[in-house]
């Protein structure tokens, strides 16, 4: 995940609103999981886009990795999607049933070879990682049963590497 504030990637843009705007936007925003960064990145996109008659011009970004990056920089549009965790699967913090992985990369329209890649770099993340405890669910039909953990002093189960 980039750190937005120490990347030269990215620029803080300021101003005053009235208070009760501002309280609006900070509840929406906590309320839809989306970070007030990327909300205001979306709304001054459009704004731009409006402005100038084009397209909001898109980052020049690398494609995503990891599920992780997927859903982090596309949280908006999956929140109607019914996939639950989504802001553990943001932070890389659990990873998504094979079930909910395809719902997630459909929505977004992901081409099935990267599809593939990212599923790939997502497992490879979660066993490689110095992060313990992160936690992996079996697809039974879309329903979560048999959690178990994963660490690196165990073996993955159920999932292919």
């Amino acid at each position: 995940m980039t750190d937005r504030r120490r990347s030269d990637d990215f620029k803080q843009v300021s101003g005053y609103v009235p208070v009760d705007l501002a309280r609006e936007f900070k509840s929406i925003c906590a309320r839809e999981g989306v970070s007030q960064s990327d909300a205001l990145e979306e709304m001054i996109r459009e704004w731009i886009g409006k402005r100038t008659g084009s397209h909001p011009s898109t980052p020049q970004t690398t494609p995503p990795e990891t599920i992780a990056d997927v859903v982090r920089t596309n949280m908006t549009k999956l929140k109607s999607c019914g996939v639950k965790n989504l802001h553990a699967l943001s932070r890389g913090e659990v990873l998504p049933t094979p079930g909910d992985f395809a719902i997630i990369t459909s929505a977004l329209a992901i081409p099935e070879e990267q599809r593939k890649n990212i599923w790939q770099k997502t497992l490879k993340f979660s066993v490689l990682s110095e992060f313990m405890g992160v936690k992996v669910y079996k697809d039974s039909g879309g329903v979560k049963e048999d959690e178990c953990e994963h660490s690196q002093n165990s073996e993955p189960t159920g999932l292919e590497l």
